[in-house]
């Protein structure tokens, strides 16, 4: 992808940010873009993912992968995403006991377990 057009997918993720989970169906264009090989598209969509909520549910699976991201700015994004979603992250909490060993990531992942396990 183009350095331009990065740039102007990651400024569209950073407005889905703003409006929350009225953004719902743009979830799987942010769950590919979590793949992507440009780290500031991956972290704007992790962001984006991280104010939607339980919205985002179906992004579970690729918001677990991305606790592992080469790129250590989408770990912690990854992780509070997760803490967002509820009850729907539940099978990302071993992930997240994972991560929570990486001092970058742990106050995240730590957090994102309480929020997770505190919703029924």
């Amino acid at each position: 992808m183009g350095r331009i057009r990065c740039r102007r997918v990651a400024q569209a993720a950073s407005t889905l940010y703003g409006i929350g989970e009225r953004g719902r169906a743009a979830v799987p264009a942010l769950v590919a873009m979590l793949a992507d090989e440009d780290k500031e598209l991956r972290i704007a969509a992790a962001m984006a993912l991280e104010n939607m909520g339980p919205a985002a549910a179906e992004a579970v699976p690729a918001l677990t992968k991305a606790l592992k991201d080469r790129e250590g700015r989408v770990r912690p994004w990854a992780a509070i995403a997760l803490g967002n979603l509820g009850p729907a992250a539940r099978p990302a909490v071993p992930a997240l006991g994972e991560a929570a060993k990486w001092d970058p990531v742990r106050p995240a992942a730590e957090e994102a377990i309480r929020k997770i396990q505190s919703r029924r």
